[in-house]
C-alpha cells in the first residue's frame, strides 16, 4: 500500500535556552531532558534509543529530533510505554516532534506509545506496532488541551479480555477542555478478542477538535461469541460528549465481530452531542456471521442528538442502515440532517433533510489521495453533485469551519475552496504543512543540507540549483530569510535578512524553482 502522510515536519524556532544533542551532550534521551530546563532544546541524532522515557516536572521543554521518525527510533521493547509525560503543569510550549515510538506495551491495555497527561504539542511523530494505545491523553480537568498534530499512528494492537478502549488514540478530559486532534494519519490499529471493542481508530471520551485527519483501515474484531460488542472502528465517541468532528477522511474501516456492530465509520453512545461536518465517510464496514449490523457509516445511539452537515457518506455496508443507523426505541436518537450526499447507502430511523442529495460524488484522484472530487476546471470531464452543493454552518462551532474550508480543497489543481462550500473531506494544499504555500506543480521532494546541524553555515542543494530560490521560515509561515542562487550553491549563515543571527533550533526551508519544490528541516546549533 502507498501510503500518504500529511506530516506538520517543520518544528517551531526555538526563541531561547541552550541545545543539549543527544548523544553528544547527553548519552541518552533521558540524560538529555533531565539535563534541561524551561526554554531549553534536546535535539536527538539519528539512531534507535531504546528506552522508557520520563518527562521531567518542567515545563517549556522542546524535543526534537534531527532526522525525523524514519531515522529516530524510540524502542519501549515490549516492556513499557515509550514516553510518559506527567502532570497538569505542562503547556504547549512543552514539544515533541520527529520520532519513531515504536513497540511500546501497556499490560493493562492503556498508553503504550505515548501517554501525556499535561497539554503538551506532540507533532511530526509516527507511534506504530504498539501493544495498547498509540497515544493515550488522559486529564479530567476542564483546562486539559493539548495539540496532538501531524503523527502517524499504524499498526497498533490490543487485546483485553473484558473493555477495550480506544487503540490509535485516546482521549478523556474534562467538560469544557478543548484537545485538539489535526492532521493525523491513523491506520490499520486493531482492537481484538474482547467482549467490548470501542474505538479503534480514535475513542472520544472528551469535547475534542477532531479535524482535518486520515482514519483508514481500522478493525474491531472479536470472536468470543453472543456477548461481543464492536462499536466504532474509526471514532467512538462517548456518552454525553460534545465533540466536533471536521473534514476527517474516515475510510475503510471495519467491525467484524459475532454479534453487535455498530458504526464502522463513527458510533455515537448514550447522550452524546457530535458536530459532524464535512467529512468523507465511505467504505466503512459492519460484518459478521451472527445477530446486529447496524451503521455502516454512522450509528447514532438513544438520547444523542447528532447534527450531520456537508458530509459525503458513500459505500459503506451493514445490514441496517448501511449510511447512517438512528436508534428509534425507548428514549430515541435525533440525526438533524443538512447538505449531505448519501450516494449508494440507506438510512434507517433517520431520513433525508434540506440539502441532502443521493448521487454520485464523481471522486477524483490527486496529489495526496483518491477523494477529490471531479472538476472541469481541474481537468475532469465534469463537475461532481457535491461542488458548491454545501452550506455555511449555521450554529456556533469552536472552529471556524467555513474560514478553515477557504484555505483548504477538494480540486485535483489545488485551488482552495470559496463559498458556497463543496460537500465532503478538503485536502490540505500541501504535504509540507506550516510552510509559505504549496507547490504550483511538479512532486514536492527532499532537498541536502549540508552540514545538519550546522552552526556557521549550510549549503542546501536539489541536483541543480539554476533558478532555485531558498525561503527559511517558521512554523507560523513568517519567513525568516529569503535568497536567489549564487554561484554553485544556496548557502545560509543563520541569519535573517537583516543579517542579525537567529536563535539556534530547527528551520524549515524549501528551495523552489520552476516547476517544483525541494522541501526539508535543517538545526542551528549555538
Amino acid at each position: 500500500m502507498r501510503r500518504t502522510v500529511l506530516f506538520l515536519s517543520c518544528l517551531v524556532v526555538v526563541a531561547a535556552g541552550r541545545v543539549i544533542v543527544v548523544p553528544d551532550s547527553a548519552a541518552t534521551i533521558t540524560a538529555g531532558l533531565g539535563a534541561a530546563r524551561t526554554g531549553d532544546t534536546v535535539l536527538v541524532k539519528p539512531g534507535t534509543y531504546p528506552e522508557h522515557v520520563v518527562w521531567p516536572a518542567i515545563d517549556g521543554i522542546k524535543l526534537y529530533s534531527v532526522a525525523g521518525p524514519d531515522s529516530t527510533v524510540v524502542d519501549g521493547g515490549y516492556a513499557g510505554t515509550c514516553l510518559v509525560m506527567l502532570g497538569g503543569g505542562l503547556s504547549r510550549a512543552t514539544e515533541v516532534r520527529g520520532f519513531r515510538f515504536a513497540n511500546g506495551y501497556n499490560a493493562s491495555g492503556g498508553a503504550a506509545g505515548i501517554s501525556c497527561a499535561g497539554n503538551a504539542t506532540i507533532a511530526g511523530n509516527r507511534v506504530t506496532r504498539c501493544n495498547g494505545v498509540g497515544i493515550y491523553l488522559s486529564n479530567y480537568s476542564t483546562s486539559f488541551s493539548p495539540l496532538v498534530t501531524g503523527n502517524e499512528v499504524d499498526g497498533c494492537f490490543k487485546e483485553i479480555e473484558n473493555y477495550n478502549y480506544g487503540c490509535g488514540l485516546y482521549v478523556n478530559a474534562g467538560t469544557g477542555a478543548r484537545p485538539e486532534i489535526c492532521y493525523n494519519y491513523i491506520h490499520h490499529d486493531t482492537l481484538r478478542n474482547s467482549s467490548r471493542n470501542y474505538g479503534g481508530g480514535i475513542y472520544c471520551d472528551a469535547e475534542a477538535l477532531i479535524y482535518q485527519n486520515r482514519i483508514e483501515a481500522n478493525v474491531l474484531f472479536s470472536d468470543t461469541g453472543s456477548a461481543c460488542r464492536a462499536y466504532g472502528a474509526g471514532i467512538f465517541v462517548d456518552s454525553d460528549r460534545r465533540p466536533v468532528i471536521f473534514s476527517n477522511l474516515i475510510v475503510g474501516n471495519r467491525c467484524a465481530t459475532d454479534a453487535w456492530k455498530y458504526g464502522a465509520g463513527i458510533r455515537m453512545y448514550l447522550g452524546a452531542q457530535p458536530l459532524i461536518v464535512n467529512n468523507t465517510i465511505a467504505n466503512n464496514v459492519c460484518t459478521g456471521p451472527h445477530m446486529w449490523s447496524n451503521g455502516g457509516g454512522i450509528y447514532n445511539d438513544m438520547q444523542c442528538t447528532t447534527y450531520v452537515k456537508n458530509n459525503i457518506i458513500t459505500g459503506n455496508q451493514a445490514t441496517s442502515g448501511s449510511g447512517v443507523y438512528n436508534y428509534t426505541s425507548a428514549q430515541p436518537g435525533v440525526v438533524n440532517s443538512f447538505n449531505n450526499d448519501y450516494y449508494n447507502n440507506t438510512l434507517e430511523g433517520c431520513s433525508m433533510g434540506p440539502g441532502d442529495i443521493a448521487q454520485d460524488p464523481l471522486f477524483a484522484t490527486g496529489r495526496y489521495g483518491n477523494y477529490y472530487l471531479s472538476q472541469i476546471a481541474a481537468g475532469q470531464p465534469q463537475n461532481s453533485p457535491c461542488v458548491d452543493a454545501g452550506d455555511t454552518l449555521g450554529q456556533g462551532c469552536r472552529l471556524n469551519v467555513d474560514s478553515l474550508l477557504g484555505a483548504w480543497t477538494t480540486r485535483t489543481d489545488s485551488v482552495p475552496d470559496a463559498l458556497p462550500p463543496d460537500i465532503g473531506y478538503h485536502y490540505p494544499m500541501t504535504a509540507l504543512l506550516g510552510v509559505e504555500g504549496p507547490a504550483r506543480s511538479g512532486p514536492a521532494g527532499r532537498a541536502v543540507a549540508v552540514p545538519n546541524p550546522f552552526r556557521t553555515c549550510v549549503r542546501f542543494a536539489c541536483g541543480a540549483n539554476r533558478g532555485m530560490r531558498l525561503v527559511v521560515s517558521d512554523v507560523s509561515g513568517r519567513v525568516v530569510y529569503e535568497a536567489g542562487a549564487v554561484g554553485s550553491g544556496l548557502l545560509w549563515d543563520g541569519s535573517d535578512a537583516h543579517g542579525r543571527r537567529l536563535p539556534a533550533g530547527v528551520y524549515c526551508f524549501r528551495l523552489i524553482g520552476p516547476g517544483s519544490v525541494q522541501a526539508g528541516r535543517v538545526v542551528q546549533l549555538e
